[in-house]
């Protein structure tokens, strides 16, 4: 088990996310999207006039040439964390059926502030990752403040999200080796922390009351979405 000291250990792990992941993407990111879907020079000048459009973005992103040209043609090296587990997330999840923008997004920036690489497994973004349980968020709960429960509730659900979507063999493992509770049960530790986080004062303080509900009732068929391809396209060091 992790030794907690006090709650902000905890809640220090990844930063709060926040809805529209597009508006961090990078230059290069934005070059990728026009290059994949204007394949003229003025289809490249129409492409400018739309990213004017704010509400065009979400449109524009949902093409499934930017998940064929990211993933299948291996460009993501290219790309930043958002834009690529945005283009991940958002086509996994339509294949699932799963078709709230509000749910994509916020799984997106979850996975891209967690740290992960296309490259990169568990024990590359965190060292302790290894002996992180979900008592240890409760332990913490428990202590924490009333301000401080909300966060830990929104960063409990964010870990176990990553793991469960992103590194769902890994966690097998570890059950298998450990006797650790596997998938599934962390699928629920990430509903009832999301819940919990739902009902807190500071999520209609955050506009975040909405998004929370959303991925809490989608979450079970969106993490085997997601599971589904990282086994099929992704290497992610399991």
């Amino acid at each position: 088990m992790l030794k907690i000291a006090d709650s902000s250990q905890l809640i220090s792990m990844t930063r709060f996310p926040r809805p529209g992941c597009w508006f961090r993407f990078t230059p290069t990111d934005w070059n990728f999207i026009r290059d994949t879907l204007a394949l003229t020079e003025r289809g490249k000048e129409g492409f400018k006039a739309m990213m004017d459009d704010p509400d065009a973005v979400p449109i524009i992103l949902d093409n499934d040439k930017l998940f064929d040209a990211a993933v299948i043609s291996r460009k993501a090296a290219m790309l930043s964390p958002e834009l690529f587990f945005f283009l991940v997330v958002r086509h996994s999840l339509k294949e699932f059926g799963i078709k709230e923008m509000a749910v994509a997004d916020y799984m997106a920036v979850v996975c891209a502030d967690f740290g992960c690489s296309p490259t990169k497994g568990p024990e590359d973004i965190n060292h302790s990752i290894d002996s992180l349980y979900s008592v240890d968020y409760l332990e913490a709960i428990e202590n924490a403040s009333r301000h401080h429960k909300f966060f830990l509730h929104v960063q409990c659900a964010n870990q176990f999200l990553v793991l469960t979507c992103l590194y769902p063999d890994f966690l097998h493992r570890r059950a298998a080796r450990r006797g650790a509770p596997d998938v599934d049960y962390y699928e629920q530790v990430v509903v009832s922390h999301l819940d919990a986080a739902r009902k807190h004062v500071l999520a209609d303080e955050f506009a975040m009351e909405e998004t929370f509900e959303k991925v809490a009732q989608c979450f079970p068929p969106a993490r085997r979405a997601l599971n589904h391809t990282v086994r099929e396209y992704l290497s992610l060091g399991q």
